[in-house]
């Protein structure tokens, strides 16, 4: 936390952190899901869609942190944010299916 410069670089070591627990929380919630009877009915729980939403977006957010902070002249920025914009997106977009699929009266 001391070592890394908060005027010029990233935070990237919390984020990093961060996204590793997120990760790990995130596949003991789909083991559990798989253990029980839950899995018939996966497709209209909205805590699904927000998992899987969460998962690909710092699945491939990780690599990018780290590219964006480390190399300091990255000749191809524009793929990056492009990569970024379209992980935003997916996440966006599995968040949508959740709330348009998910049973509205279930109380979670």
């Amino acid at each position: 936390m001391f070592l890394q410069n908060y005027f010029n670089q990233l935070i990237t070591i919390p984020f990093l952190i961060a996204a590793f627990f997120l990760i790990m929380a995130i596949a003991f919630y789909f083991t559990e899901i798989l253990n029980t009877n839950k899995v018939l009915y996966v497709d209209k729980n909205l805590l699904f869609w927000i998992s899987i939403g969460l998962l690909l977006y710092h699945i491939g957010k990780i690599p990018t942190r780290i590219m964006r902070n480390y190399y300091e002249e990255i000749p191809n920025f524009e793929n990056i944010f492009i990569a970024e914009s379209i992980l935003s997106i997916i996440m966006n977009i599995c968040f949508i299916i959740g709330f348009i699929c998910s049973e509205k009266d279930k109380q979670y």
